[in-house]
Protein backbone atom coordinates (compact mmCIF):
# COMPACT_ATOMS: atom_id res chain seq x y z
CA UNK A 1 0.00 0.00 0.00
CA UNK A 2 1.63 3.43 -1.18
CA UNK A 3 2.16 5.89 1.66
CA UNK A 4 -0.68 8.48 0.58
CA UNK A 5 -2.91 5.32 0.64
CA UNK A 6 -1.85 4.62 4.18
CA UNK A 7 -2.37 8.14 5.37
CA UNK A 8 -5.97 8.92 3.80
CA UNK A 9 -6.77 5.61 5.98
CA UNK A 10 -5.81 7.05 8.61
CA UNK A 11 -7.43 10.49 7.90
CA UNK A 12 -10.64 8.62 7.36
CA UNK A 13 -10.50 6.39 10.24
CA UNK A 14 -9.89 9.73 12.75
CA UNK A 15 -12.82 11.39 10.87
CA UNK A 16 -14.99 7.95 11.82
CA UNK A 17 -13.90 8.27 15.63
CA UNK A 18 -14.66 11.65 15.46
CA UNK A 19 -18.19 10.90 14.23
CA UNK A 20 -19.06 8.12 16.88
CA UNK A 21 -17.85 10.52 19.79
CA UNK A 22 -20.30 13.06 18.64
CA UNK A 23 -22.94 10.22 17.96
CA UNK A 24 -22.09 8.88 21.33
CA UNK A 25 -22.56 12.12 23.52
CA UNK A 26 -26.11 12.67 21.05
CA UNK A 27 -27.39 9.54 22.09
CA UNK A 28 -26.47 9.84 26.03
CA UNK A 29 -28.46 12.98 25.80
CA UNK A 30 -31.46 11.73 24.19
CA UNK A 31 -31.73 9.88 27.06
CA UNK A 32 -31.69 12.98 29.41
CA UNK A 33 -35.06 13.35 28.29
CA UNK A 34 -36.22 9.97 27.53
CA UNK A 35 -40.06 10.66 27.69
CA UNK A 36 -40.07 13.78 25.38
CA UNK A 37 -37.66 11.68 22.48
CA UNK A 38 -40.00 8.49 23.29
CA UNK A 39 -42.78 10.64 22.53
CA UNK A 40 -41.17 12.27 19.80
CA UNK A 41 -40.17 8.95 17.60
CA UNK A 42 -43.89 7.69 18.48
CA UNK A 43 -44.57 10.46 16.63
CA UNK A 44 -42.29 9.56 13.82
CA UNK A 45 -43.83 6.35 13.63
CA UNK A 46 -47.35 7.34 13.42
CA UNK A 47 -46.50 9.52 10.97
CA UNK A 48 -45.10 6.48 9.09
CA UNK A 49 -47.58 4.16 9.50
CA UNK A 50 -49.75 7.33 8.41
CA UNK A 51 -47.80 6.78 5.44
CA UNK A 52 -48.55 3.31 4.71
CA UNK A 53 -51.76 3.92 5.08
CA UNK A 54 -51.83 5.96 2.54
CA UNK A 55 -50.10 3.91 0.02
CA UNK A 56 -52.45 1.19 0.93
CA UNK A 57 -55.27 2.81 -0.11
CA UNK A 58 -53.32 4.60 -3.04
CA UNK A 59 -52.99 0.92 -4.05
CA UNK A 60 -56.60 -0.15 -3.43
CA UNK A 61 -58.27 2.75 -5.27
CA UNK A 62 -55.87 4.01 -8.20
CA UNK A 63 -54.18 2.04 -10.70
CA UNK A 64 -51.74 4.32 -11.93
CA UNK A 65 -50.23 8.08 -12.08
CA UNK A 66 -48.86 9.30 -15.02
CA UNK A 67 -47.98 6.31 -17.28
CA UNK A 68 -46.98 4.67 -14.10
CA UNK A 69 -48.31 1.44 -12.03
CA UNK A 70 -49.30 2.33 -8.41
CA UNK A 71 -47.09 -0.32 -7.66
CA UNK A 72 -44.09 1.69 -9.49
CA UNK A 73 -45.65 4.81 -7.27
CA UNK A 74 -45.01 3.32 -4.28
CA UNK A 75 -41.05 2.67 -5.08
CA UNK A 76 -40.77 6.45 -5.92
CA UNK A 77 -42.46 7.39 -2.17
CA UNK A 78 -39.70 5.01 -0.36
CA UNK A 79 -37.15 5.75 -3.00
CA UNK A 80 -37.72 9.26 -1.13
CA UNK A 81 -38.53 8.09 2.37
CA UNK A 82 -34.64 6.24 2.43
CA UNK A 83 -32.73 9.61 0.92
CA UNK A 84 -34.25 11.75 3.18
CA UNK A 85 -34.19 9.98 6.97
CA UNK A 86 -30.56 9.36 5.96
CA UNK A 87 -30.07 13.14 5.22
CA UNK A 88 -31.84 13.55 8.74
CA UNK A 89 -29.44 11.02 10.52
CA UNK A 90 -26.22 12.63 8.79
CA UNK A 91 -27.08 16.83 8.33
CA UNK A 92 -28.71 17.63 11.35
CA UNK A 93 -26.73 19.90 12.61
CA UNK A 94 -27.20 21.81 9.38
CA UNK A 95 -30.62 22.41 10.87
CA UNK A 96 -29.16 24.51 14.19
CA UNK A 97 -25.66 26.00 12.33
CA UNK A 98 -27.03 29.84 12.55
CA UNK A 99 -26.56 29.48 16.27
CA UNK A 100 -23.02 28.31 15.71
CA UNK A 101 -22.32 31.53 13.69
CA UNK A 102 -24.16 34.26 15.64
CA UNK A 103 -22.66 32.76 18.72
CA UNK A 104 -18.81 32.68 17.53
CA UNK A 105 -19.10 28.92 17.74
CA UNK A 106 -17.71 28.46 14.13
CA UNK A 107 -14.65 30.75 15.11
CA UNK A 108 -14.18 27.10 17.65
CA UNK A 109 -14.73 25.11 14.22
CA UNK A 110 -11.93 26.90 11.86
CA UNK A 111 -9.47 26.81 14.68
CA UNK A 112 -9.30 22.81 14.97
CA UNK A 113 -7.60 20.50 12.36
CA UNK A 114 -9.94 19.07 11.01
CA UNK A 115 -12.41 19.85 8.15
CA UNK A 116 -14.74 22.68 9.43
CA UNK A 117 -17.63 21.53 6.78
CA UNK A 118 -17.26 17.90 8.81
CA UNK A 119 -18.12 19.31 12.32
CA UNK A 120 -21.05 21.70 10.59
CA UNK A 121 -22.52 18.74 8.71
CA UNK A 122 -22.50 15.63 11.11
CA UNK A 123 -21.94 17.16 14.42
CA UNK A 124 -25.45 16.70 15.50
CA UNK A 125 -26.23 13.00 14.08
CA UNK A 126 -30.26 12.53 15.37
CA UNK A 127 -29.94 9.42 16.89
CA UNK A 128 -33.86 9.59 17.27
CA UNK A 129 -33.38 9.15 13.05
CA UNK A 130 -30.53 6.60 13.97
CA UNK A 131 -33.60 4.34 15.64
CA UNK A 132 -36.44 5.59 12.99
CA UNK A 133 -34.58 4.50 10.27
CA UNK A 134 -34.63 0.77 10.60
CA UNK A 135 -37.80 0.01 11.38
CA UNK A 136 -38.93 1.69 8.40
CA UNK A 137 -36.17 0.73 6.06
CA UNK A 138 -37.47 -3.02 6.83
CA UNK A 139 -40.70 -1.98 6.67
CA UNK A 140 -39.84 -0.75 2.68
CA UNK A 141 -38.22 -3.65 1.60
CA UNK A 142 -40.98 -6.05 2.55
CA UNK A 143 -42.88 -3.85 0.96
CA UNK A 144 -41.20 -4.24 -2.09
CA UNK A 145 -40.71 -7.29 -1.95
CA UNK A 146 -44.49 -7.74 -2.43
CA UNK A 147 -44.89 -5.30 -5.14
CA UNK A 148 -45.75 -6.50 -8.58
CA UNK A 149 -42.25 -5.48 -10.24
CA UNK A 150 -39.59 -6.63 -12.59
CA UNK A 151 -36.28 -6.32 -10.60
CA UNK A 152 -32.93 -7.53 -11.52
CA UNK A 153 -29.83 -8.05 -9.88
CA UNK A 154 -28.13 -5.64 -11.89
CA UNK A 155 -31.08 -2.83 -11.42
CA UNK A 156 -30.77 -3.47 -7.64
CA UNK A 157 -26.54 -2.74 -8.22
CA UNK A 158 -27.25 0.36 -10.22
CA UNK A 159 -29.73 1.56 -8.06
CA UNK A 160 -27.53 1.20 -4.76
CA UNK A 161 -25.01 3.25 -7.06
CA UNK A 162 -27.20 6.03 -7.89
CA UNK A 163 -28.60 6.39 -4.54
CA UNK A 164 -25.09 7.10 -3.63
CA UNK A 165 -25.08 9.97 -6.17
CA UNK A 166 -28.31 10.66 -4.58
CA UNK A 167 -26.33 11.24 -0.60
CA UNK A 168 -23.67 13.87 -2.87
CA UNK A 169 -26.82 15.73 -4.12
CA UNK A 170 -28.05 15.53 -0.21
CA UNK A 171 -24.54 16.19 0.83
CA UNK A 172 -24.30 19.78 -1.44
CA UNK A 173 -27.90 21.16 -0.56
CA UNK A 174 -27.32 21.39 2.98
CA UNK A 175 -23.27 22.81 2.32
CA UNK A 176 -25.06 25.11 0.07
CA UNK A 177 -27.57 25.84 3.25
CA UNK A 178 -24.66 25.98 5.28
CA UNK A 179 -23.42 29.07 3.01
CA UNK A 180 -26.32 30.77 3.43
CA UNK A 181 -25.54 30.11 7.45
CA UNK A 182 -22.33 31.87 7.25
CA UNK A 183 -23.21 34.80 5.13
CA UNK A 184 -26.89 35.46 6.60
CA UNK A 185 -26.74 33.64 9.45
CA UNK A 186 -30.02 32.53 8.66
CA UNK A 187 -31.28 28.54 7.59
CA UNK A 188 -34.64 27.59 8.85
CA UNK A 189 -35.91 28.61 5.74
CA UNK A 190 -33.42 27.72 3.32
CA UNK A 191 -33.63 23.80 5.02
CA UNK A 192 -37.37 24.66 4.97
CA UNK A 193 -37.39 25.42 1.34
CA UNK A 194 -34.65 22.33 0.41
CA UNK A 195 -37.49 20.05 2.29
CA UNK A 196 -40.64 21.78 0.35
CA UNK A 197 -38.71 20.59 -3.28
CA UNK A 198 -37.57 17.14 -1.91
CA UNK A 199 -40.83 16.55 -0.93
CA UNK A 200 -42.08 17.10 -4.82
CA UNK A 201 -39.87 14.15 -5.54
CA UNK A 202 -42.33 11.84 -3.76
CA UNK A 203 -43.91 11.34 -7.23
CA UNK A 204 -41.46 10.83 -10.09
CA UNK A 205 -41.13 14.09 -11.85
CA UNK A 206 -42.14 13.16 -15.31
CA UNK A 207 -45.74 14.41 -13.99
CA UNK A 208 -44.93 18.29 -13.56
CA UNK A 209 -45.13 20.15 -16.92
CA UNK A 210 -42.16 22.06 -18.62
CA UNK A 211 -40.24 24.28 -17.69
CA UNK A 212 -40.87 23.01 -13.76
CA UNK A 213 -39.59 19.28 -14.86
CA UNK A 214 -36.54 20.74 -15.76
CA UNK A 215 -35.57 22.82 -12.89
CA UNK A 216 -36.37 19.81 -10.47
CA UNK A 217 -34.05 17.72 -13.06
CA UNK A 218 -31.15 20.09 -14.00
CA UNK A 219 -31.36 23.26 -11.40
CA UNK A 220 -32.66 21.63 -7.93
CA UNK A 221 -32.15 18.31 -8.88
CA UNK A 222 -34.79 16.52 -6.75
CA UNK A 223 -35.41 14.25 -9.55
CA UNK A 224 -32.02 13.03 -10.16
CA UNK A 225 -31.86 12.59 -6.32
CA UNK A 226 -35.32 10.24 -6.27
CA UNK A 227 -36.66 9.77 -9.51
CA UNK A 228 -34.04 8.54 -11.74
CA UNK A 229 -32.89 5.90 -9.30
CA UNK A 230 -36.85 4.19 -9.11
CA UNK A 231 -36.83 4.53 -12.60
CA UNK A 232 -33.77 2.62 -13.25
CA UNK A 233 -34.49 -0.31 -10.40
CA UNK A 234 -37.97 -0.81 -12.02
CA UNK A 235 -36.32 -0.49 -15.65
CA UNK A 236 -38.50 2.12 -16.78
CA UNK A 237 -37.14 4.98 -18.89
CA UNK A 238 -35.27 6.94 -16.93
CA UNK A 239 -35.97 10.95 -16.78
CA UNK A 240 -32.29 11.56 -17.94
CA UNK A 241 -29.41 8.74 -18.73
CA UNK A 242 -27.27 7.66 -15.84
CA UNK A 243 -24.59 8.97 -16.82
CA UNK A 244 -25.92 12.28 -17.25
CA UNK A 245 -27.47 11.88 -13.32
CA UNK A 246 -23.85 11.00 -12.16
CA UNK A 247 -22.29 14.23 -13.76
CA UNK A 248 -24.83 16.27 -12.40
CA UNK A 249 -24.62 14.97 -8.98
CA UNK A 250 -20.71 15.36 -9.26
CA UNK A 251 -20.96 18.70 -10.59
CA UNK A 252 -23.49 19.96 -7.63
CA UNK A 253 -21.53 18.65 -4.57
CA UNK A 254 -18.19 19.96 -6.71
CA UNK A 255 -20.40 23.50 -7.31
CA UNK A 256 -21.67 23.49 -3.41
CA UNK A 257 -17.53 22.60 -2.43
CA UNK A 258 -16.93 25.49 -4.03
CA UNK A 259 -19.08 27.92 -3.08
CA UNK A 260 -18.33 27.04 0.57
CA UNK A 261 -14.62 28.08 -0.04
CA UNK A 262 -16.47 31.51 -1.55
CA UNK A 263 -18.55 31.71 1.72
CA UNK A 264 -16.11 31.08 3.99
CA UNK A 265 -13.63 33.68 3.28
CA UNK A 266 -16.58 36.61 3.61
CA UNK A 267 -16.76 35.36 7.08
CA UNK A 268 -15.13 37.40 9.70
CA UNK A 269 -15.73 36.16 13.04
CA UNK A 270 -17.89 36.99 16.02
CA UNK A 271 -15.69 39.75 16.68
CA UNK A 272 -16.58 41.24 13.02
Amino acid sequence: MEPRDIKMKERLYIYWKIWVTVASYAFQETFLNRWTNALFLFGKLIRFGMLLVFLFLLHQNISGIAGYSIDQVIVFYLTYQFTDTLAQIMYRGVYSFSTSVRTGELDFYLSKPINPLFRILTGKPDILDVLFFFPTTAASLWILSHLQLHITFNSVVIYFALLINSFLIVTAFHIFVACLGVLTTEVDNAIMLYRDFTNLSRFPVSIYGEPFRTVLLFVIPVGIMNTVPAQVLMHTQPSVGMLTAVLIGLGFFILSLRTWKWSIRKYTSAGG
